[in-house]
């Protein structure tokens, strides 16, 4: 089943959500205080409001109530973020995900009762960091007794085999990326090459070995 989405707020970050969104085919209302903010998106979008964003009764209105997820891209004003939260709270609507530009932003948001907190600069900061670092290393909790780790393939792994480090070393290679291409369908005779990106998955204890001994 379709679901419908709104976007208030139109900077760089809400202009790329929306974007997203509308070249995808979804049903997307589009909401900012500033008729400049939708100058590219005038013939790609349906539904533009030109709103204050904080106005409960402008918002409903424009139909941004009782939708599947609105999207909060207001961060740079944390006293418009918080208000525009409080009024689509209001308005019912089932996920709100906002954009916060500090931790205590992000702290006020969450005890709104917002869905989930964007830090849009640090999350880009990290995946350029993650990109260009060669010690590349990055452990996932997946659960309390189950890690996923990705790393840079080292010295010990170079030459062997999927299914040998699956058997000597007690985890799951689930992914392998060489040059720019990820491969989640992998063969057990695959060989390890210097410089693969490999997404690593076991009990925790495992990926700790696996984590000390590429750091090594």
């Amino acid at each position: 089943m379709a679901k419908n989405y709104a976007v208030l707020g139109l900077g760089k970050f809400g202009y790329h959500v929306a974007l997203g969104l509308v070249e995808n085919g979804e049903n997307v209302i589009l909401c900012d205080n500033d008729e400049t903010s939708f100058v590219k998106l005038r013939d790609k979008a349906e539904q533009i409001y030109i709103l204050d964003c904080t106005d409960k009764i402008a918002l409903k209105e424009a139909g941004v109530s009782d939708l599947d997820i609105v999207i909060v891209s207001i961060g740079e004003n944390i006293e418009a973020s918080i208000l525009t939260v409080m009024a689509l709270k209001e308005l019912n609507n089932k996920k709100i995900i906002a954009k916060a530009i500090s931790g205590t932003h992000g702290t006020i948001l969450e005890k709104l009762g917002v869905d989930e907190v964007v830090y849009a600069e640090k999350q880009a900061a990290n995946r350029l960091l993650s990109e260009i670092t060669e010690s590349n290393i990055e452990e996932i909790e997946i659960s309390a007794n189950m890690h996923a780790c990705k790393a840079i393939i080292s010295n010990y792994f170079v030459k062997r085999s999927v299914g040998t480090i699956r058997e000597e070393d007690n985890v799951r290679i689930v992914a392998i990326r060489r040059g720019e291409t990820w491969n989640i369908d992998v063969e057990s005779d695959f060989i390890l090459q210097r410089g693969d990106v490999v997404l690593f998955l076991g009990e925790v204890e495992h990926i700790s070995h696996i984590l000390k001994t590429i750091e090594s």
